[in-house]
């Protein structure tokens, strides 16, 4: 573990507060096509002092080497262009956002997909090859915190399969572990469906309804350990 990433974590446990929050967006269109968003928020490294004083610190320690820039940084990167071309990765891109001033702290993946089983095969090849040398650790992070699970679409059926969360009991072993809990403790998993007609009904556990959209909200750290899931079935009206 860098040292970087230590003082973050750190810095995080000591304060009892979640450094990141995630909210993954699926627009669906009637021919099973659509558009895939995942953003994470990490706003609360600036927001508080002790934490921005660390990270300064980190980054100052790190040098341009890190790539770590604490100013304001708007940057877009096409992953196809990041030797992975192929497939679902051609037209996917990622945007990190960096606002000392506003603090924000955005990073923001997307793609349009032909069918839904190629959600799965992003995080699966964002998983194995990371997001190319210009991503560098976020590409990283963004296969860390995959919420998982491969899609199925039928005509006005959307179905999401369980993830069986493989390497999260590694992740979390041992005294990196017991950081990287504090680090990601409190915070929450958002996933909101847009269908293309109005919800019928849905299986998803604690799933809320409004319309054409389904929203699912669960612990981040549950999730990640597989204690919670996001699985279940959407039925809904066409237009």
């Amino acid at each position: 573990m860098t040292k970087n990433i230590f003082l973050l974590l750190a810095a995080c446990s000591f304060l009892l507060t979640s450094c990141i929050e995630t909210l993954e967006e699926i627009y669906m269109n009637k021919d099973g096509s659509g558009k895939y968003n995942v953003t994470f928020d990490m706003s609360e490294f600036f927001s508080n002092p002790m934490m921005k004083s660390m990270i300064e610190e980190a980054a100052k320690e790190e040098g341009e080497a890190s790539g770590f820039d604490l100013g304001e940084t708007d940057t877009l990167i096409h992953l196809g262009d990041s030797g992975l071309a192929e497939g679902v990765m051609k037209n996917a891109v990622m945007r990190m956002t960096m606002s000392d001033s506003l603090g924000k702290f955005l990073v923001n993946m997307s793609f349009p997909f032909e069918n839904v089983g190629q959600i799965d095969e992003f995080f699966q090849k964002l998983s194995e090859q990371g997001a190319g040398a210009d991503a560098g650790m976020m590409g990283g992070m963004g296969s860390l915190l995959m919420p998982g699970g491969k899609f199925a679409f039928q005509k006005k059926r959307l179905t999401r399969m369980k993830n069986d969360q493989e390497g999260a009991s590694e992740l979390f072993a041992g005294e990196d572990g017991e950081f990287m809990k504090m680090f990601f403790s409190g915070g929450t998993h958002t996933t909101v469906y847009h269908l293309p007609g109005k919800v019928k009904k849905t299986t998803i556990e604690g799933a809320e309804v409004d319309g054409n959209t389904v929203t699912v909200e669960r612990p981040l750290m549950d999730l990640m350990e597989g204690k919670v899931g996001l699985e279940g079935e959407i039925r809904f009206k066409n237009k």
